[in-house]
């Protein structure tokens, strides 16, 4: 069974670091990213996607619910992310615009984090993610 330890801030919500693969570097870039085990898909900031190199206008059409209103994004299959060292291929993500008033770059959500048992030491900072065989 593998264990996954992320580093967690919780000085304004619960972020973490990922990796995202970007596809013009060929190589990881690293994301801080905020963690919502509310929300259903994992969302990240069409400019990132785009200087990632991925191309967003060929993403289908998703309709996607903010505490704002309803929006319309398009959803995208990221080639890899990492988590610490662990590797997730083929992830679906939304390719949002954030408020331009926002810190985050992205939430990880419910189509990551569901293939683990997710526990949170909040007095420790950090999140273990086991993953579920």
């Amino acid at each position: 069974m593998r264990i996954i330890r992320l580093k967690i801030d919780l000085s304004t919500v619960l972020m973490t670091d990922i990796k995202l693969w970007n596809k013009t570097k060929k190589d990881y870039s690293s994301l801080y990213i905020a963690v919502d085990t509310g929300a259903s898909v994992t969302t990240i900031s069409k400019e990132i996607l785009y200087h990632a190199g991925y191309d967003i206008s060929t993403g289908s059409v998703r309709k996607f619910t903010t505490a704002s209103g309803i929006e319309y994004v398009r959803a995208i299959v990221l080639e890899k992310i990492k988590l610490d060292s662990y590797e997730m291929a083929d992830v679906l993500v939304y390719a949002h615009t954030f408020p331009q008033e926002s810190f985050v770059a992205g939430v990880l959500d419910l189509n990551v984090l569901s293939n683990f048992d997710v526990n949170i030491l909040f007095s420790k900072g950090l999140m273990e993610l086991t993953e579920i065989s």
